[in-house]
């Protein structure tokens, strides 16, 4: 079994979930990618909290991301540290002084999913989207050769 190239880390990523043996560097689009997807395939991780601002208050930059994205043609996919369940449940800090209900977010998940093509893959909690994004990696990787 082949070893995955290097985890690159964007320079803004506050809480990264890989700090060792990866190289910093400001990217464009994303959080996270590899030595060898740089440019075709990026990684967004999410609390469930940022992702609600993202989501409403914060959309227009986050489209303008999606945007650059599309452009550069670079797959992007939405890790979240949580469920969906969690979050359309707002079962997160401060989530229930969240004006959003539930539909409304359910919608706003649908919306993004179809009309930027982004996939959102859902986790149990921070580790497990920790291992979840280095399996993927690997997977693409895999298919890009």
């Amino acid at each position: 079994m082949k070893k995955r190239s290097k985890i690159i880390v964007d320079t803004r990523e506050q809480k990264p979930l890989f700090t060792k043996n990866v190289i910093r560097k400001m990217l464009d689009v994303g959080d996270y990618t590899t030595v060898k997807l740089y440019g075709k395939f990026h990684i967004e991780r999410k609390s469930l909290a940022d992702l609600y601002g993202t989501l409403t208050n914060g959309n227009k930059r986050f489209k303008y991301e999606l945007f650059r994205a599309a452009y550069s043609q670079t797959i992007l996919e939405v890790f979240v540290e949580g469920t969906h369940d969690d979050f359309i449940n707002k079962r997160f800090p401060k989530g229930e002084d969240r004006k959003f209900n539930k539909e409304g977010l359910v919608k706003l998940i649908k919306t993004f999913s179809k009309k930027y093509h982004l996939k959102f893959v859902w986790h149990k909690n921070r580790a497990t989207c920790s291992k979840s994004v280095e399996t993927r990696f690997l997977e693409a990787e895999k298919k890009s050769r």
